[in-house]
């Protein structure tokens, strides 16, 4: 059995996926800025190949 949707009850349903996703975009937008600041803090305690860090250089 598949319910009869009229175009306005199709309508209303685009209006509350698409609010959902804007929703679940801007959520997603304010975890990744956070994971990104995180990294950030983190790159300077761990030195690694893109730190602009002194390294010390071993002479022979």
């Amino acid at each position: 059995m598949t319910a009869k949707l009229s175009r306005q009850d199709l309508l209303d349903l685009c209006e509350i996926f698409k609010a959902k996703a804007l929703e679940e975009h801007e959520l997603f937008r304010k975890w990744r800025d956070r994971a990104i600041e995180a990294e950030s803090r983190l790159a300077i305690y761990e030195p690694g190949e893109n730190s602009t860090a002194p390294t010390e250089e071993k002479t022979p």
